[in-house]
Formats: C-alpha cells, structure tokens, sequence
C-alpha cells in the first residue's frame, strides 16, 4: 500500500466557529488508521493552534505553522525560518491594519488602532487575541522582540488586504492575503511547499498528496497537489481545486475511498 497525506488548513476548513464536526472528528481517525498521514496546513502559530487541537482531542502526524515559518512531525522540527526586514514596514502596517500581531519564539507584540471599534472585532478574533494573551509574554513595543516568525494582520476588508499585501511586497516582504487577513511571513515561506517538504518526509509522492483550504493563500497548495475546496470559499479558490466540499470530513471519506480500495 502506497503512503497518503492529506493536510488541512484549519480555521474555515477543519473548524468552524471554533468547533470541528463530529463526522470530520470520526474521518480523521479512520484515515490515520488506514495509514494516513493527517496533518493541518494553517497561518496559526504553536500556541493557539495546539491548544485548540488538544482540546478536540484530535492527533496529527504534522503540523505546518505560521504558513510553513515552522513545520512539525511529532518530536522533530523540519524547518523553522525567521522574517527579516520587516521593521521598515511597522509604519504601514500601524496605518492599514486595524490590528496586527507579531510572534516570536515565547514573546508576542499586538498593535490595535485607536479607530477600532469594539463591534469590528469578532467573539472568534477576541478569542485569538485573548489566547495570544496568555500564552505568550507579552511586549510593550515590537523592537522588543528577538526574532519575528510571522507578522498576522487585520484589515478592514479582502480588497484592503489585497492591496496591503501589495504595498508589502513592494518593501520585498512575502504576504499572503485571505479574506480581510493578512500574513506577512519569511521569503520562501508559503503553504505549497511545506506541505511539499512534509511530503518529502514521510515518503509521500505528489500524485498521493491531498489538500484542504478556503482561502487565497491556500490556493497553490489546492492546485498543486490534489487539492478540496471549502463550498463556501470565493471562486477563485474553488477553481484553483480538483473538488469542492462542504467538510473536510466529507474531502476523507472520498480520500478513503480511493487511496486505500
């Protein structure tokens, strides 16, 4: 029997309001134990996204972090790359951003704009900020910070946060937009070729790679490799897939059955 992996992103993908179904709970296990690689592809960082899949009780045999700044299989770190250059941008990420968040390896800096309304923020983006909070020792300025994994912004929209991630790019950063988010990571860094370098590790060939995501910056890894699109997410990405869902539970049982028949 040849290897499978299937890796997901996870916030719009794999959860839901903070919630993952119980059939998509139920999938996962079945497919790891027919020997499936299950893994989440996602622009979370190590503290919140742990935490949230501790307390669904769902295993993973990797886990791809901040959009690949850290990858994970069990015990063993695969990559870990830093972003550099960022400090020339604070000044237009403190103009566009209604708030943004700055993660090193066990210290945080979050700016949030004075125009921000309280109504702006969702109960699920309070949630995030308010684990950041305790999960991470908390800087007052983000000079402060050692080393910066991943900046994770908030715009007032998905054409604000397009255009962001222009201006970014201008300054040589890499960004990936999704919706009204957008992540500025280390050059190189994207969700395709993590999930091509965990490929790599457990001896997985392309042709046997499965993806799930809902976002622009999960296109190139749908198109890449074989790849499910969340019915809810724009055109663009449901074109950029082989197959649209509804759930990523309902994206394994098809993987099921036709990797392990």
């Amino acid at each position: 029997m040849h290897a499978v992996l299937f890796a997901s992103d996870f916030d719009g993908t794999l959860s839901h309001g903070q919630e993952i179904d119980a059939q998509t709970l139920a999938a996962v296990s079945r497919f790891r134990q027919k020997g499936g690689r299950f893994g989440v592809c996602s622009g979370r960082d190590p503290g919140t996204l742990k935490d949230e899949l501790s307390q669904h009780g769902l295993a993973c045999d990797f886990l791809i972090l901040m959009n690949g700044a850290r990858i994970e299989a069990g015990a063993d770190c695969l990559q870990e790359k830093l972003l550099s250059g960022w400090e020339k941008a604070l000044p237009l990420l403190r103009a566009r951003c209604l708030f943004f968040t700055m993660l090193s390896r066990e210290e945080a800096y979050m700016f949030r704009s004075g125009k921000v309304r309280t109504a702006e923020v969702s109960a699920g983006e309070q949630a995030y900020i308010d684990a950041i909070g305790r999960m991470y020792a908390m800087r007052r300025c983000a000079e402060e910070l050692a080393a910066v994994y991943q900046i994770s912004c908030r715009t007032q929209d998905g054409r604000a946060a397009v255009t962001l991630a222009d201006e970014l790019h201008r300054f040589g950063l890499s960004a990936w937009p999704n919706c009204e988010y957008v992540d500025v990571v280390p050059k190189g860094v994207g969700k395709a070729p993590a999930v091509a370098a965990v490929a790599a590790h457990f001896g997985v060939a392309s042709g046997r790679v499965y993806t799930a995501g809902d976002g622009r910056n999960d296109m190139e890894m749908l198109s890449r490799f074989r790849g499910f699109a969340m019915s809810r997410a724009e055109e663009c990405v449901r074109r950029a897939a082989s197959w649209t869902v509804k759930t990523v539970g309902e994206a394994l049982e098809q993987v099921c059955g036709e990797a392990f028949a």
